[in-house]
């Protein structure tokens, strides 16, 4: 079982808001004292000071929930979790609606290794307040380490999208997710130890570690013996073209493109390449049916910009690429850059310094943007390591 780790921020901001919360109604100043020495203490990272003053809260005020929820999330935080769990459960007992206590509950139970109920108290939680990202990510935590990653995707997709930047419901998401991938294949292998798709899985892999050699090598294993799959073929295909081997990619292209004819993903993957290899009389007819096809921008019309601008028909590729540069990202760069060298071929001066200058604009933003996400990791993995 993963150990609980209390420096995760949002659990900290969550401790401290319960634990700053006073009912306005309570009279004695003694007992508000008590809860703002205890929020004090609290901030401070003084846990005991803080469990110590909100135990006598719960003397002076013993049928105040909140007092006994506060008790238990500092015993959670110092690792005393029979006794938060007994507080938790007291302040239950007062409140059955106490704001968050099944949340804490379903911690402390986890932490003691009762998943059954850690799970049975999270569920309530998120029954009570289904928009807790919080609590559904702890949900997904309990089922990805008790062993049942597919039961946690679930309650984890869903904080991702209460809460799309927070780190650790993205971190979790993502390795929920990576475990039921991991299982379905491990089935598949038990299965058919075999099949294409393992050595899809590997060429996958591979690709993904940049090792394309050896993605090419499980390609060719996996079209072997599955030769009628013609998403095998496409995935070589990148792979050749990601070395530079547009012969053997343009090869793979066509193969899919038989094995699936009218499919404008493949005729875009074989037009593409065409135009690559400068052999834009077979790749233009391709791309402009694609283009067709979908009927918004797309890449294929950067590359039937290229196509139709290597065939001397400028004033139509100055039209498939302007329609690119709507296309966010390097290939908006690219067609911006296209444009100025037609522009200037056409003898329209002021245009082409008009694209050339959209061009550099957007590769200086795009290498800002690079280098400030290099340095955002360089600090959030600087923090970890301070954890």
């Amino acid at each position: 079982m993963r150990p609980f780790v209390y420096s995760v921020p949002v659990l900290v901001t969550i401790l401290l808001l319960v634990a700053t919360f006073v009912d306005a109604q309570e009279q004695t100043p003694q007992f508000q004292d008590l809860f703002r020495q205890g929020a004090a203490a609290m901030r401070a990272g003084q846990v005991q000071t803080a469990e110590d003053a909100f135990r006598k809260a719960t003397q002076i005020a013993p049928n105040f929930a909140p007092a006994y929820l506060d008790m238990g999330l500092a015993q959670l935080k110092l690792g005393k979790l029979t006794e938060a769990t007994a507080s938790i459960r007291k302040a239950l007992a007062i409140d059955p609606k106490a704001v968050g206590a099944h949340m804490f509950l379903g911690i402390a139970e986890y932490q003691s290794n009762h998943i059954h109920r850690a799970i049975k108290d999270l569920q309530q939680e998120i029954a009570e307040a289904p928009n807790n990202a919080q609590a559904l990510l702890w949900l997904g935590i309990v089922e990805l380490d008790s062993g049942h990653p597919e039961q946690a995707t679930g309650p984890l997709d869903r904080a991702a999208e209460l809460n799309p930047k927070d780190l650790n419901i993205l971190d979790y998401r993502g390795q929920a997710h990576m475990a039921v991938a991991k299982l379905s294949y491990a089935q598949m292998y038990h299965l058919d130890p075999g099949s294409w798709r393992v050595h899809r899985l590997n060429a996958q892999i591979d690709a993904e570690a940049e090792q394309h050699k050896q993605a090419i090598d499980e390609y060719q294993a996996a079209i072997r013996i599955g030769p009628k799959e013609a998403d095998l073929y496409e995935g070589l295909g990148q792979e050749y073209r990601k070395v530079g081997q547009l012969d053997l990619a343009q090869k793979a292209f066509s193969q899919q493109l038989q094995l699936t004819p009218g499919n404008p993903i493949a005729m875009y993957n074989l037009g593409s390449v065409d135009v690559d290899r400068s052999e834009e009389k077979v790749g233009v007819p391709l791309l402009e049916k694609v283009v067709k096809i979908y009927g918004k921008p797309t890449v294929a019309d950067y590359y039937l910009g290229r196509g139709l601008a290597a065939e001397g028909k400028f004033d139509q590729a100055a039209v498939e690429l302007q329609r690119a540069t709507s296309i966010p990202g390097e290939v908006q760069q690219r067609a911006w850059y296209e444009l100025g060298q037609i522009y200037r071929k056409m003898d329209r001066p002021t245009d082409a310094r008009a694209a050339l200058l959209k061009f550099q604009q957007l590769r200086q933003s795009a290498d800002k943007q690079k280098a400030q996400e290099i340095e955002d990791w360089r600090k959030l993995n600087a923090a970890n390591g301070r954890q």
